[in-house]
């Protein structure tokens, strides 16, 4: 079993990074939002879980820290969750606010997550509530937020981040949160 790889970024795509470690090349699986932080022969570290599907090759998912490997074991774990998908999940929120959401029992800010409907948000809460550790606020506005922000025409990525940063600055209404998450989105 692969715990992590040290090497060189040789190439990117999209979703994924191709790591040259002293001549064997890996094609490592990570959240897109991730390939735009490493550069074609930067030096990189990532954590590793290996994927095995009957029939397919395996294939490599990589994490830039521990604690994102922790919440794409959580959400492997869920029925009907798979790796791509759980690198989507990763792609637009951090395991603080995904656990902070699961304990609250936020659905619409599960529902909110890419390729999560009502029934695995259920499943979600029903299967990782109080099992992950997180102190903090309740995310029922954080939801909220990302949802107003979504119907006024932002991908979830941008819905994400945008009310992340809010939330980050102190933002703690629903009214404060789409203002705040509004002129980062502008600012960008």
């Amino acid at each position: 079993m692969i715990w992590a790889l040290r090497g060189v970024v040789y190439s990117k795509t999209y979703e994924s990074v191709i790591v040259d470690v002293k001549g064997i090349f890996y094609e490592v699986l990570i959240a897109p939002k991730h390939v735009e932080e490493f550069d074609i022969e930067e030096d990189i570290f990532l954590y590793i879980r290996e994927s095995v599907k009957e029939n397919s090759p395996v294939e490599l998912i990589g994490f830039v820290g521990e604690v994102e490997r922790t919440l794409y074991d959580s959400l492997v774990k869920i029925n009907g969750i798979g790796p791509k998908n759980a690198l989507k999940i990763i792609d637009v929120t951090d395991f603080d606010t995904f656990a902070r959401a699961v304990n609250s029992k936020d659905v619409p800010f599960l529902k909110s997550l890419p390729g999560v409907g009502s029934k695995k948000a259920e499943r979600m809460i029903l299967e990782l509530a109080d099992k992950l550790d997180v102190v903090g606020k309740s995310t029922g506005q954080l939801g909220e937020a990302v949802e107003t922000m979504i119907a006024l025409g932002f991908s979830h990525a941008k819905a994400f981040e945008a009310v992340k940063r809010a939330s980050d600055s102190g933002a703690k209404e629903l009214e404060q949160l789409v203002k705040k998450a509004l002129s980062f989105v502008n600012k960008s």
